[in-house]
């Protein structure tokens, strides 16, 4: 079963095609139950709109296909339309900005496309919730593998604005540099706040922009790879 997920802005969904090579029946469940030929029949996109987990399976009379699973998970910032303020590293775009709202989280490897990157300038993205809406707390997801020069963010930023004009900083927090000890993977980064309502959220995330003098590139500018912003 090949599934593709896409962030509907529009309807505040996420809209999944499940295919098979020879067209074969895709029985599906939501509940993180395994799915089975009682299951109902995804014969067209399927909608998402709150947190779940999808599992799906082609039926076939010669047996079944493994098993496809996958956790969305929603939260204020999910589906929402986002627009990238600096450049989003064409190498590593895969499906732009929108990576980072679609309830997906990404794995330990930064090329699956699950992660977008930024080189030689910030994350800088600001959300649109559409609504005034209470917000308390903003988080993010960072990959790092040092040796292909893939570092943590440097810090992180919350602004809000009620007109994505002009926009006030509600928290910040700045990370130290990464020391050759330091493990590869996933880091979460979250700011807490009080509760403040706001329609529109800009946060912003900075690379390492000139790698240390331990590294094999250093004095270069190292990437971010940056997966799902959710706020809540």
């Amino acid at each position: 079963v090949k599934s593709e997920f896409v962030a509907n802005s529009a309807t505040g969904a996420v809209d999944v095609v499940m295919t098979t090579i020879d067209g074969a029946p895709i029985h599906y469940t939501l509940d993180g139950t395994e799915p089975t030929a009682a299951s109902p029949v995804c014969d067209s996109i399927l909608t998402i709109k709150e947190s779940c987990t999808l599992k799906a399976v082609a039926v076939r009379p010669t047996g079944n296909s493994r098993v496809v699973s996958e956790k969305v998970n929603f939260s204020k910032s999910s589906m929402k339309p986002i627009v990238a303020n600096q450049p989003i590293n064409e190498q590593y775009l895969f499906k732009g900005a929108s990576t980072l709202i679609d309830g997906l989280k990404g794995n330990s490897s930064y090329k699956s496309g699950r992660w977008i990157a930024f080189n030689g300038n910030d994350m800088d993205m600001t959300i649109d919730l559409q609504q005034p809406t209470e917000i308390s707390s903003v988080a993010i997801s960072t990959n790092v593998a040092k040796g292909d020069w893939v570092f943590d963010a440097r810090n992180l930023s919350v602004e809000t604005s009620d007109d994505g004009k002009t926009f006030k900083k509600i928290a910040s927090e700045e990370y130290p540099e990464m020391k050759e000890t330091d493990k590869d993977g996933i880091v979460e980064h979250k700011l807490t706040f009080a509760p403040v309502t706001t329609q529109y959220v800009r946060v912003i995330a900075s690379p390492e922009k000139s790698l240390p003098a331990w590294h094999g590139g250093k004095g270069k500018n190292a990437f971010l790879f940056v997966d799902e912003i959710k706020i809540d």
